[in-house]
Formats: C-alpha cells, structure tokens, sequence
C-alpha cells in the first residue's frame, strides 16, 4: 500500500511540474525558434576568450574521477583503455582563488597505445559573467605531456549556437604528489552575433 501512495503522489508532483513549468520550456522553445528564423540576418563573428581549468584529483571533493578500466590497463604505460569524468572548475586565473566563471563538464578516456593521450569530449558551461548560461562543446585528441595541444570546439548553447573554431591548451601547473593540475585554454570560437 505504502508502495502504491509513493507512486501517486510521485505521479501529482510530476503532473504539477510539468503544468507550472510548462510554459517556461514553451517560451525558451519559442525563444530559440525566433532566433533561427532570424538567423540570416546575424552575422558571424570571432570571441577569443581565455580562462583556465583547474583539474583535482585529490581531497575529499575530487572534480576529476575515474569511472571504468580495463583489466589491461594497470600494466599499460598510457593507462589505455581508462575512462574518467569531470566537472573540473573554469577560473579567471591559475589560483585555486581564482573567480568561478564556469564548468568543464564531460567525459575522457585514455585512447592510445603508444603515448599518454586523452580523447577529451566536454562542454564548457559559462555560470557567470557576460555569457552566464552559454555553453561551449569540445572534442578532440589531447597528447597529455606535450606543453601545448589543439582541440575543436564543434557547437555549443546560448551565445555560442552554432559555434566552431579551435582550443589551444597548454599545462601551467602539474602537481606530480596528487596529480591535480591547472591547464589554461585559448579558445577562438566563431560564432553568429545576437540579433
């Protein structure tokens, strides 16, 4: 009986969820159907932004966590076939007191059998500042140790609909004990202008 009360009042909840949100999801639909029907009226244009992604493995709230492995992957010298997730925190500086401006959200795994290599596939959510509740969608092949590596930014929500363009990475600080490490990130993202 207990089992079946919890059903309908999960039902209720779900039902006056849909009812007072409703209108919200409708309106951001509208919102986005308006700007495509604008579209040919934008114009591209070139954001070149910096920032810099903090990665921790270490203490009690890691932003970087391993998720799955193979069996061969403790005897691999590229840790191949090792999948992690990450919310990593994106700051204005290379501090740990540095502002939160966003998130990098997404998976990686180690993808190659001759050198330490990521396969990186991620978004970058914007939480503040001008392009709060955007977002930028990365893929690519990240040669962990080498100081400077290219990924491809292949879309992305709010300001950046419709995005493309190129990130260069490069690693500013790399703690060797913990593994936690600060990367900074050059994007140059082509983009249509608001309307």
């Amino acid at each position: 009986m207990a089992g079946k009360k919890y059903l309908l009042i999960l039902i209720l909840v779900s039902a006056v969820a849909i009812l007072t949100h409703g209108d919200g999801i409708n309106a951001e639909t509208n919102s986005i159907q308006n700007w495509l029907k604008n579209l040919h009226l934008a114009r591209e244009k070139i954001t070149e932004l910096q920032f810099y992604v903090q990665d921790i493995l270490s203490g009690p709230n890691p932003s970087n966590i391993q998720v799955a492995r193979a069996n061969s992957s403790l005897s691999s010298p590229t840790s191949f076939g090792t999948v992690a997730v990450l919310d990593d925190p994106v700051r204005t500086g290379p501090s740990p007191d540095s502002e939160i401006i966003g998130r990098a959200q997404g998976f990686f795994a180690f993808a190659s059998l001759e050198e330490t290599s990521l396969h990186m596939t991620f978004d970058l959510v914007f939480t503040s500042g001008d392009y709060n509740g955007s977002s930028i969608s990365i893929v690519g092949h990240n040669p962990y140790f080498n100081q400077n590596r290219e990924l491809s930014v292949v879309g992305g929500s709010g300001a950046f609909r419709f995005a493309r363009g190129v990130v260069l990475v490069s690693t500013v600080s790399f703690n060797t004990s913990t593994g936690d490490a600060f990367f900074q990130y050059n994007v140059t993202v082509l983009h249509y202008s608001t309307i």
